[in-house]
């Protein structure tokens, strides 16, 4: 394991571990840990799931939470990471943290953040819906609150988009990521777009989605998280940072993804800064409705960027 991530087994029981592995990323989730984790529990509809929570530079009382679970989960990793960063903590989970042995007896990854909490049967119904589309290799969860909540589900199934927030992957396609070395560049927000990019083109093979069904969706199988509200001042500040998070991520990843498609997977850069700095710069003039001054404040924000590089 490299410098900078420390593993903890907190729970774990005796005999063979189950097929199912669960990865949890939590970055300053206290407060929330403790529900998100319970939660697995009822999701898993009976089954024993091996969770590792990929704490990624948390600076409250995350850890502490995780470990007072003990008794709550009979397979429970903690995977403390000094980088405050999910994309890194998909690769360390991903390539470090299941070893070639292990990875030979999981059937389903499962993927989750720890400020959500499951539904009922969801982890249950995403693996039942592996199992009767052969040719999936993805499954998505689907929101159960937001006030978006209908559009986007529906933007979901549309575009082919897991959301980070719950989805399931095919034990061969996780293979074939660490067979070939993918790793997701550091920085990058929207590392599930970039999954579900990498699950319907089939590792950029090709152009557009076939036939077959490579990601499919699972109505029932939800999660929920509390929206923000107007009515608390306090979730103004989040509110304006998630907004100029989604309009650097939306830029990263039209960039990522232009890289991508011309050059193939040999291209995939280690840090999206490497993308600021070289790679094809988006347009300053492009439409995006009500976002359209935010995206681009981040085009210039870019350029700035490889100017001052």
């Amino acid at each position: 394991m490299r410098t900078g991530v420390k593993v903890t087994r907190i729970a774990s029981r005796a005999g063979r571990r189950p097929p199912w592995s669960l990865a949890v990323f939590a970055h300053n989730e206290s407060g929330r840990i403790g529900a998100a984790l319970e939660s697995i529990v009822e999701a898993a509809a009976g089954r024993d799931v091996e969770v590792w929570v990929l704490a990624n530079g948390c600076t409250d009382a995350t850890g502490d939470e995780v470990r007072a679970c003990a008794t709550v989960l009979p397979h429970l990793w903690l995977v403390e990471i000094d980088v405050a960063d999910k994309a890194n903590a998909w690769n360390v989970y991903v390539h470090e943290v299941i070893t070639s042995e292990r990875a030979r007896e999981i059937e389903t990854y499962f993927f989750m953040d720890g400020d959500v909490t499951l539904e009922r049967a969801a982890l249950a119904l995403l693996a039942s819906s592996l199992d009767d589309v052969p040719t999936a290799q993805a499954a998505g969860g689907m929101p159960a609150t937001g006030r978006d909540r209908d559009s986007w589900r529906a933007r979901m199934v549309r575009n082919g988009i897991l959301a980070g927030n719950l989805y399931a992957l095919r034990a061969s396609f996780v293979d074939a990521v660490r067979e070939q070395q993918v790793h997701l560049p550091m920085g990058l927000v929207f590392e599930d777009s970039l999954v579900s990019w990498l699950v319907a083109t089939q590792f950029g093979r090709t152009k557009t989605v076939g036939r077959e069904p490579q990601c499919i969706f699972c109505a029932n199988a939800e999660f929920s998280f509390r929206s923000m509200s107007l009515l608390q001042p306090a979730d103004y500040p989040l509110y304006l940072r998630r907004k100029w998070r989604y309009a650097r991520g939306g830029l990263q990843l039209e960039m990522l993804l232009n890289v991508l498609r011309a050059r193939g997977l040999a291209a995939m850069p280690g840090h999206v800064q490497d993308l600021y700095v070289s790679g094809p710069l988006p347009s300053r003039l492009r439409w995006v409705g009500l976002d359209t001054p935010l995206r681009l404040l981040a085009v210039l924000w870019i350029r700035s960027f490889r100017n001052r590089s």
